[in-house]
């Protein structure tokens, strides 16, 4: 006959490893400190307005002092050049950024932003396939410059994609895409940046740069997304071959 403060002792035991081992799957379930902040901060705290004249484009910091957007919304304008945004985050602030590279290889450039003008969209990687959800932010071109900002929600339908004009992306149903969000993020449900809008495809097949022409916004819009491993890999070429004088 067993012993009952032994068995007593054994149960208290095996409690303790549940308890422990509940414990673990707590602490492994828990979000990252990087993960928790990119999950607060909404889709469009991290988005500006791109003026160039009459395009209207979007924005976004990968980088302290370093923000991103589309070749082709700042198309005529050399290295040095100076694009006005407007801020959609707490105190849309105004502020000039200066154009420090374009692209020869994707449809992107580079922009040079004041400090305090965009908070820097989390560096986490997402896993990215089909059924993804996601959310970007932008603006309709359509209302000028004082319009409204939007957060189009959507799922990817394609996460490999190749448009030769563009560069490396992926495809995203977004029915409330829009021209006019040309270099905004693309972030999936965590925050975690996807990807950079750049075109949109509607119903009868077309492919237009996403900012500018006619008002897009359909149930069958779907929008191209240069990826955000490509952009953040050709923004250190580019910055790197500018400091080399290449």
């Amino acid at each position: 006959m067993g012993n009952g403060r032994g068995t007593g002792r054994a149960r208290g035991a095996r409690l303790g490893q549940w308890a422990g081992f509940l414990l673990l799957l707590v602490l492994l379930g828990m979000p990252t400190a990087e993960m928790r902040a990119a999950a607060s901060l909404r889709a469009l705290d991290t988005h500006a307005v791109v003026l160039n004249g009459p395009i209207v484009g979007s924005t976004f910091a990968i980088a302290d002092g370093i923000a991103v957007t589309n070749r082709h919304v700042v198309q005529g304008l050399a290295p040095g050049a100076r694009v006005r945004l407007l801020a959609s985050g707490p105190g849309h602030v105004v502020a000039a950024a200066t154009l420090l590279a374009v692209s020869p290889r994707m449809d992107l450039a580079v922009l040079g932003v004041p400090d305090g003008v965009l908070p820097v969209v989390p560096e986490a990687p997402a896993s990215v396939s089909a059924g993804t959800a996601v959310v970007a932010a932008g603006v309709d071109a359509s209302d000028g410059p004082g319009g409204p900002r939007y957060e189009a929600e959507g799922e990817i339908v394609q996460a490999a994609a190749q448009i030769a004009a563009f560069g490396p992306g992926l495809i995203a149903r977004l029915p409330d895409g829009r021209p006019g969000f040309s270099g905004g993020p693309l972030f999936d449900r965590q925050g975690r940046l996807v990807g950079m809008v750049t075109a949109l495809r509607t119903a009868s097949g077309a492919i237009t740069p996403a900012s500018g022409g006619a008002r897009v916004g359909s149930p069958e819009t779907e929008a191209y997304a240069l990826r955000a491993e490509a952009v953040r890999a050709e923004v250190a070429r580019l910055l790197g071959a500018s400091r080399d004088g290449r």
